[in-house]
């Protein structure tokens, strides 16, 4: 698959080049499904000096910049993945359960909404498709346990 350069998306944001922003962005790009803060700081492990504080802040610099989506859940915890070409709008499946957060594919409706939106009636910034629910594992400890 296909990724974004990190010099590149960070000089398009007008984002100065960090170790910080660089090991983020780039744990973000390698991550094959969203991931919270507590899961980019704990894959950037001992690749470079970061705490969780500076963690939040270059999410919320590239929340801004249009260079990340964040996916909010019914428990408070906030998700990033990348928002590029690579990785266009698509709804995500969360456990109730575990709390993990999985990508599934465009069905396409998301454009069929937007097509009766006409200029002028609303600026959308953003599009958020949460389903919620029991993952499978989660489906089988609940019966495991009910039984």
């Amino acid at each position: 698959m296909e990724h974004c350069d990190i010099r590149t998306t960070l000089e398009n944001a007008g984002l100065s080049k960090t170790v910080q922003r660089e090991a983020v962005l780039s744990t973000l790009i390698r991550a094959d499904l969203p991931l919270c803060a507590r899961d980019i700081l704990v894959r950037i492990g001992r690749e470079c000096r970061i705490n969780k504080v500076t963690v939040y802040r270059v999410l919320d610099s590239f929340r801004t910049a249009g260079i990340v989506r964040e996916i909010p859940t019914e428990h408070g915890e906030t998700f990033y993945e990348m928002a590029c070409r690579h990785n266009p709008t698509h709804p995500h499946f969360y456990c109730r359960i575990c709390r993990s957060l999985a990508c599934l594919p465009s069905a396409g409706i998301e454009q069929k909404w937007l097509q009766g939106i006409r200029p002028g009636d609303a600026a959308i910034e953003s599009v958020v498709i949460n389903f919620t629910g029991l993952c499978k594992s989660c489906q089988k400890r609940n019966r495991t346990v009910s039984v």
